[in-house]
């Protein structure tokens, strides 16, 4: 059984060293900034908090990502009312998740490969991003899919007349830089008549930031359609970057990335995670 990183539990005792670190994501910068504030605070008094950390330094327009930082982390809750400008830190759900496997009914493996992606995107120290329907609609192991999601919102890397298509991807792992979040890859779990419309979704993603695209689904059935599609011309361009894995090959990876972790865990090691 993997216990799922929960680097994002609000701890006691931090200082102003703390903050100050500059190896950190802003994710992290803001979290610090609410320790050292009591957990709670006005968005003014963070950026007062933070106004002198060595990343604001490099980027001119820092205000503007804490406030999309507040907005799009799971672990930042608004107080209410609404537009009160208020922020509370929460605690990220840990998740105990164990070995598993597709079980060959359509309905229960799409939320089950959603599941494991989100995961694994965890595991590997990315942060995650799943449409917001399925976030409360769909399960895995026991836990809604939202306790995977640490990302809500991800307009901030897509303009405007591709985002409702982005905002559908099953399942985005996000890495930062000094700007923010940004994509590093994407997954889309379909099944025959729907891997055209996964491969459009994915396609969709600005093409600067490089990010590597998945086709989930389950066997050589969406293989060959998935091979005839990314022939044609709409697709040709993305085929370096756009690739098909079956449900055997989800699983196997999952499986195989839960088993390490527990025996690194034995062994006394951990990974190192966002």
């Amino acid at each position: 059984m993997m216990l799922l990183p929960d680097s994002d539990i609000i701890r006691s005792g931090l200082s102003e060293m703390a903050l100050n670190q500059t190896d950190q994501t802003w994710k992290e910068v803001v979290r610090n900034a609410l320790v050292l504030l009591g957990g709670k605070a006005h968005l003014n008094q963070i950026n007062t908090a933070v106004k002198d950390h060595p990343k604001t330094r490099t980027n001119p327009t820092w205000k503007d990502t804490i406030r999309r930082v507040v907005r799009q982390y799971t672990i930042f809750k608004p107080v209410p009312p609404e537009r009160s400008g208020i922020y509370a830190l929460i605690e990220q759900p840990s998740v105990e998740a164990a070995a598993e496997k597709m079980t060959g009914t359509e309905a229960d493996d799409h939320g089950r490969a959603q599941g494991m992606l989100l995961a694994l995107g965890r595991l590997y120290g990315y942060e995650t991003f799943a449409p917001a329907s399925d976030r409360t609609s769909r399960n895995f192991q026991g836990h809604p899919l939202s306790d995977l999601a640490t990302i809500t919102d991800c307009s901030h890397f897509c303009g405007k007349s591709s985002l409702p298509r982005i905002r559908q991807i099953d399942a985005i792992w996000l890495t930062e830089d000094n700007d923010g979040t940004y994509p590093a890859y994407a997954f889309e779990v379909e099944h025959t008549t729907r891997v055209r419309s996964g491969i459009d979704r994915l396609v969709e993603i600005p093409d600067r930031y490089g990010v590597k695209l998945f086709e989930i689904a389950p066997g050589k059935d969406e293989q060959k359609i998935f091979d005839t599609l990314i022939i044609q011309n709409r697709y040709r361009r993305f085929r370096e970057r756009l690739r098909f894995r079956d449900y055997v090959q989800l699983e196997s990876l999952y499986n195989v990335a839960i088993k390490h972790d527990e025996s690194i865990s034995s062994f006394g090691v951990t990974l190192r995670r966002s």
